[in-house]
């Protein structure tokens, strides 16, 4: 197997160290001497641990919504099996080994007091794309207001997560979906 060029090997390394332990509790050091890179090439490829933290947020960001984006597709083209693809990814996801809740809302609350930090641009472009999708999947489902319900479905996503973070139970994802099924109901009358 081919190791990982140093830029790989410094984004896996504090993507998973901030996921599981925190932003604030995982210094650089720990990274580069995990990541086996010189300390220079991490300044190279990221200028600072603000902006290492800032591509770890897209990164996860961009695979977490690939994700859910490959599930809705899996079911086809109609807008019931895709609700029911989005639900079963997210429960499926909840039920992960490792399961520590959403990386970006994790990390935009621990980045909260700092409001120039170049992760909450990435963070609300994240939600950006979360709410774009939901509003796609809503129009394909016929809803007279889509981003409404885009952002009602928005909401219980962000719910069911931290609750089954929280309460570590994967079954948040029932109550949330049961939920969302009669918010769908209701904006498509």
């Amino acid at each position: 197997m081919v190791p990982a060029r140093p830029r790989e090997r410094i984004l896996s390394t504090a993507t998973e160290l901030f996921r599981q332990e925190g932003i604030a509790a995982v210094g650089v050091n720990r990274i580069i001497a995990d990541a086996d890179v010189a300390p220079m090439t991490l300044y190279r490829q990221f200028g600072s641990k603000d902006g290492l933290v800032a591509a770890t947020l897209e990164q996860w960001g961009t695979g977490w919504l690939h994700l859910l984006a490959e599930a809705l597709d899996r079911r086809g083209d109609d807008p019931q099996d895709r609700f029911e693809g989005l639900w079963d990814a997210l429960e499926e996801w909840f039920s992960s080994d490792g399961f520590r809740g959403s990386y970006i809302a994790n990390a935009a609350t621990e980045l909260r007091s700092e409001p120039d930090h170049p992760a909450h641009a990435i963070i609300a472009a994240h939600r950006q794309a979360l709410r774009q999708l939901l509003e796609d999947l809503a129009k394909l489902a016929g809803a007279y207001d889509a981003a409404v319900l885009a952002a009602q479905l928005q909401v219980l996503i962000d719910g069911a997560t931290a609750a089954a973070a929280v309460d570590r139970d994967p079954a948040a994802a029932h109550g949330a979906r049961a939920l969302a099924s009669a918010a769908i109901t209701s904006a498509s009358r």
